[in-house]
């Protein structure tokens, strides 16, 4: 295990130790201005940019065989109490990633476009759904609005809007009258969106009210069938 220092432009130190497995850092550490001051209690200082400063602590981080090395050769340098010092000077000309910038370009307007696509799919699979409630077919194809909403969800990667198209899907199992399956995902939302640290109203209201919708839908149709209710049937929402 060996440390060295590493100076940059506001006189700010920070310490870093080299270990076999891994590399620690330990940020503002004062006790190097006085030694600086007298060089002769310095070994050696090596002056860089913070640029190529970032790519060679990445590589100790990763790469073990080139950590190993470092170490052995800063041991071959460093002896008794002298220190090894990185001396940061600012950067001559500032770099641009253009390759980084034309990714950030296209994820950006890739956001864009799923935004406005689940827009439109939205005001779409709306008008089906609420056709739905008079013609089973209508209620397909929003629920067919409804995964397709939900793959460009998880592209997205949001979880309140993947779960908002659950709820959705779930509208369309209701009027498809596959109640257990809406229960199953509508309880397993609500219980989800309360364990959050900071739950979305909107969501759990959005469970509520589906919820509703559901226990509606079941009366009807145990009425339909000139069956009464069997009380070890009845679906509640436990929160």
């Amino acid at each position: 295990m060996i440390s060295f220092y590493v100076l940059d432009c506001f006189d700010s130190v920070d310490k870093f130790t080299i270990c076999r497995n891994c590399m620690r850092k330990r940020e503002n550490i004062c006790t190097l201005v006085s030694p600086l001051a007298n060089h002769s209690k310095v070994l050696k200082i090596i002056c860089t940019d913070p640029i190529e400063l970032n790519r060679f602590l990445l590589e100790l981080h990763y790469f073990e065989a080139y950590r190993l090395r470092i170490l052995n050769a800063v041991y071959s340098l460093v002896d008794g109490n002298n220190k090894l010092v990185i001396k940061l000077h600012p950067v001559r000309k500032q770099p641009i990633d253009y390759k980084w910038g034309e990714r950030a370009n296209r994820l950006i307007w890739e956001r864009i476009e799923v935004d406005e696509m689940i827009s439109w799919l939205s005001t779409l699979g709306g008008a089906f759904s609420a056709l739905g409630d008079y013609k089973l077919e209508c209620a397909d194809v929003a629920g067919k609005i409804s995964i397709q909403q939900m793959k460009l969800a998880m592209r997205i990667g949001e979880p309140s809007l993947i779960a908002r198209c659950k709820l959705y899907l779930a509208i369309a199992m209701i009027q498809r009258y596959n109640f257990a399956g809406a229960k199953q995902m509508i309880v397993q939302i609500y219980r989800n969106e309360k364990r959050q640290y900071e739950p979305d109203s909107r969501l759990l209201k959005m469970c509520l009210g589906i919820w509703a919708k559901l226990k509606y839908e079941y009366e009807l149709y145990q009425k339909r069938l000139n069956r009464p209710k069997e009380p070890n049937r009845h679906i509640f929402l436990r929160c």
